[in-house]
């Protein structure tokens, strides 16, 4: 019979594909990870993993083992949540597959009310592009995905949970912020900072200005950063105007160092998503953090941000609404 946790210990070895962070993970001596493993292939009478050299990675039986591992794993926490009002949350797991800004700005807020609840929770956050995340979802690596770009997948249940804006950001001493609205076309002006080519945030960017005839070989950009953070630093320092989500900017409205500029035709939204595997409604962790997505309202903490900006429209994030009011000058 084939024990559990010789079936978790092969999991963490099969997608880090490396014993040594794989025992670290586990809190585990790298002899006693590969010993597991070894006793594993052995029950099985199959090798699981090829080694050559330092390289590690699965046979086709390895790769196999491994989905079904990833369902078995889903049921049990299933079979947890469905314990829960008995008393048992012992072992209980959440993966949350997330991309950067709902991982880093959102989730922060909103796991303290869940680790309420769930005192013994473990929760994993898995981050990546949003292609990233979905098939991290498809192969049971996660059992729920929160987007920030559309997606269209049938075989998924997807729904809308709120709206992120991608707001323009200058420096406090720049000249726009006088300026009651910015055109499209000004924005070639200046030295702009954008997330990577192929990024989900620059396409949204990118289409904006196109729809406002300007496109993105008129574009000064000098430097392309991979991050948000790096983008709100680089603006801080002078080195270019910038677009960042309205979740990430709160810290530095609050703080005065950067000021968010009202677009012409704007804002550029970004509707934030749940993606599930289709099935019945989850319960457990899952459906608790499901409702605190759909209901829990961050306006208040915005409003408090945006009373430190300048006078100008302020946009006010609520989960499933995005709502606007209009002063004069920046978006705050």
């Amino acid at each position: 019979m084939i024990e559990n946790y010789k079936l978790k210990v092969f999991r963490v070895v099969a997608d880090m594909l490396n014993y040594r962070r794989a025992a670290d993970e586990l809190h585990l001596t790298q002899p006693a990870v590969t010993a597991q493993i070894r006793s594993l292939e052995e029950s099985l009478g199959i090798a699981l993993f090829d080694r050559i050299g330092r390289d590690t990675s699965l046979t086709p039986a390895g790769v196999t083992l491994l989905e079904y591992v990833r369902k078995i794993e889903a049921i049990t926490n299933d079979a947890i949540a469905a314990l829960a009002p008995f008393g048992g949350q012992e072992g209980a797991e959440l993966s949350i597959g997330a991309s950067h800004t709902v991982a880093v700005y959102l989730l922060p807020k909103l796991l303290p009310i869940l680790l309420r609840e769930w005192p013994k929770l473990r929760i994993h956050i898995v981050g990546g592009s949003t292609t990233e995340i979905l098939q991290a979802l498809t192969s049971h690596q996660i059992g729920v995905a929160l987007i920030e770009a559309p997606a269209h997948r049938p075989d998924l249940k997807i729904e809308a949970f709120g709206e992120d804006e991608l707001a323009l950001i200058v420096r406090p001493d720049h000249r726009w912020t006088k300026k009651q609205v910015v055109r499209a076309a000004e924005l070639v002006q200046e030295p702009i900072l954008l997330r990577e080519v192929g990024s989900g945030m620059r396409q949204f960017v990118e289409e904006y200005l196109e729809r406002n005839g300007v496109l993105r070989q008129q574009l000064r950009t000098c430097i392309d950063i991979n991050s948000t953070e790096g983008i709100i630093s680089g603006v801080e320092a002078g080195l270019g105007i910038g677009f960042a989500p309205c979740l990430a900017i709160e810290k530095a409205l609050k703080l005065g160092s950067v000021k968010a500029i009202h677009l012409d035709n704007g804002p550029i939204r970004r509707q934030l998503s749940i993606a599930l595997l289709n099935g019945p409604d989850p319960r457990g962790p899952v459906g608790q953090l499901l409702e605190l997505l759909r209901e829990h309202d961050v306006a208040k903490r915005h409003i408090s941000a945006m009373s430190h900006a300048s006078d100008g429209p302020r946009t006010v994030i609520v989960m499933g609404t995005a709502q606007t009011e209009e002063r004069q000058g920046a978006i705050s």
